[in-house]
């Protein structure tokens, strides 16, 4: 009945305009579950529409979608780097959020490259949080603490943009900046000191495709807006105005150290070296 209901309203949407632009929040939202849960891409939306708008209707779409994936289990820097920033016409990053069904996917188990409408799959760096009390956090010493693991991970994004949209903020908003699934490596623990955040920002992620040796690309975390704890600082402060509190146990998405869109044959190795004695090695096999 859900689904009917979602695939009646994206079609009342999309018979009023190939450019939507007069939609409701609601139906917006609508439309944009539908278009999820269908692996299609949304119609053309109209490049004024306002982020008020467009986070009106994520939340809409993220609430029609929790039936089946659960509840919020973690959030995601989006558009971490000066030049994406630039190409949004934004100055800072951009927040989603990761629902529990988000992580159901095993790290053995081959991917589907049909797993979503427009897939783009990107070495992830994740930590999980301790406790509550990083929602204090004011500085780098003060994130540090309240971090328990580093997650090693594959993040299975997806684009519900038309390929001839012009993105702006609010329509990579609108589909809660790509969010649908992540593969996650074995936790390394974090015990918050001043040796363990050096650690962490001289960290290194090179990523191969394993069944051809070709090198696809090699970053430091030091990259990642001046460090990783400083994306965790960012996303405290937006989910403080939100009105949102991060719980012990929340996956935080940090930033990508790779991208590249999955083609079938594909086995993606990422490399996370400057953690562990031996590098930790995280793959996806797609099919």
């Amino acid at each position: 009945m859900a689904g009917a209901t979602l695939a009646s309203a994206a079609n009342t949407v999309r018979a009023e305009d190939t450019r939507i632009g007069q939609a409701s929040c609601e139906e917006l939202g609508q439309l944009v579950a539908s278009c999820w849960l269908e692996r299609r891409s949304i119609p053309l939306i109209d490049e004024s529409l306002s982020m008020e708008k467009a986070l009106c209707a994520r939340d809409k779409f993220l609430s029609l979608i929790q039936p089946l994936l659960g509840a919020p289990l973690g959030y995601k820097v989006a558009a971490i780097t000066p030049p994406a920033q630039r190409d949004l016409g934004i100055k800072e990053p951009l927040g989603g959020t990761y629902l529990a069904g988000m992580f159901s996917f095993e790290s053995s188990a081959p991917v589907p490259v049909s797993y979503g409408n427009r897939p783009i799959v990107e070495a992830k760096l994740m930590v999980a949080v301790r406790d509550d009390a990083i929602n204090d956090a004011k500085t780098i010493e003060d994130a540090a603490k309240h971090i328990a693991y580093i997650l090693p991970s594959i993040e299975l994004g997806d684009s519900l943009a038309d390929i001839g949209q012009k993105l702006t903020a609010p329509i990579l908003m609108l589909y809660n900046v790509g969010a649908r699934a992540a593969i996650l490596g074995r936790p390394i623990a974090f015990d918050g000191s001043e040796k363990a955040v050096r650690a962490l920002n001289s960290l290194v992620v090179t990523t191969t495709d394993s069944s051809t040796g070709r090198h696809i690309d090699s970053q430091s975390a030091s990259a990642m807006m001046g460090g990783p704890l400083n994306a965790v600082l960012w996303l405290v402060r937006d989910l403080h105005i939100r009105g949102v509190r991060l719980r012990a146990g929340d996956r935080l998405g940090l930033g990508a150290l790779s991208r590249v869109r999955p083609t079938p044959g594909l086995l993606l190795e990422t490399r996370w070296e400057g953690l562990t004695e031996t590098p930790t090695v995280v793959k996806a096999l797609f099919e």
